[in-house]
């Protein structure tokens, strides 16, 4: 009976079949893909990253400041040309940059170069006349140069959302646990949340702060919940001063 019982079971493994591998997830294993051109010594690791997101901020609230004019149908040029962000960035973060050291000025260099690369390849969207909503957001202007960025420096800014709308904002392990903990602590808590890793044989230090709601980001992030937005996605029910996602970046050490 035991002998039968066995044979059943071993005929029962061959025959059923294996779990099915989840298609589309994350690779098991390894880490994050990125050669780091630009490194910082450990010493310069945390101002450098501070003064990153405090930078990318700053250019953030300055193409807010354009939101009205941009999905103006009425309007052709908006007066947001590359240079022009450029010029009004660099007047933004020029008290950062006092202190900043020969690594952090040459990596400064190429986030604006970034920024300014993004803005101009999207001039033509966002200059079209009779076009209301362009699809042009800080956003979606942080996702692209935060690509471009990357592709001269390998240093990655990043803006996980807490519940991300493009693939782009998907949260790593660390950004999920930095955003879990923002989000419970509430509106006091802004304290920067940081720490070193190994990604692979690199070194790196990481770098996350809250991004949180302004009142002219309710219109797709607010209340009632569950209601479809302009763009068909379900509102998420939040207030100003929620956190919406939270501000990452990270740098390699030289040393």
């Amino acid at each position: 009976m035991i002998r039968r019982a066995s044979a059943l079971a071993m005929l029962l493994t061959l025959t059923l079949p294996a779990a099915a591998e989840q298609v589309g997830a994350r690779a098991k294993g390894g880490f994050p893909e990125s050669f780091f051109m630009e490194k910082v010594p450990r010493a310069e690791a945390n101002a450098t990253a501070e003064k990153l997101a405090r930078a990318v901020m700053a250019a953030r609230m300055i193409i807010f400041a354009y939101a009205g004019k941009i999905v103006d149908p009425t309007l052709g040029d908006k007066g947001l040309s590359g240079d022009a962000l450029e010029s009004q960035w660099r007047s933004a973060v020029e008290p950062d940059l006092i202190d900043a050291s020969p690594s952090q000025k040459k990596i400064f260099e190429k986030l604006f170069w970034a920024g300014r690369q993004v803005m101009d390849n999207n001039q033509e969207r966002i200059n079209t006349k009779g076009v209301g909503w362009k699809n042009f957001l800080p956003a979606k202007w942080e996702r692209e140069m935060g690509q471009v960025f990357a592709a001269r420096t390998g240093i990655i800014i990043k803006q996980p959302g807490r519940a991300y709308r493009s693939p782009m904002n998907a949260p790593d392990d660390t950004e999920r646990a930095a955003l879990e903990h923002y989000v419970k602590a509430g509106h006091g808590e802004n304290k920067p949340l940081t720490s070193f890793a190994k990604w692979g044989k690199q070194e790196v230090y990481r770098h996350m702060e809250p991004i949180r709601l302004i009142p002219a980001c309710l219109g797709c992030h607010g209340k009632p919940k569950g209601e479809p937005d302009m763009l068909g996605f379900e509102k998420d029910g939040l207030e100003a001063g929620d956190v919406i996602g939270v501000m990452s970046v990270t740098v390699g050490l030289s040393d």
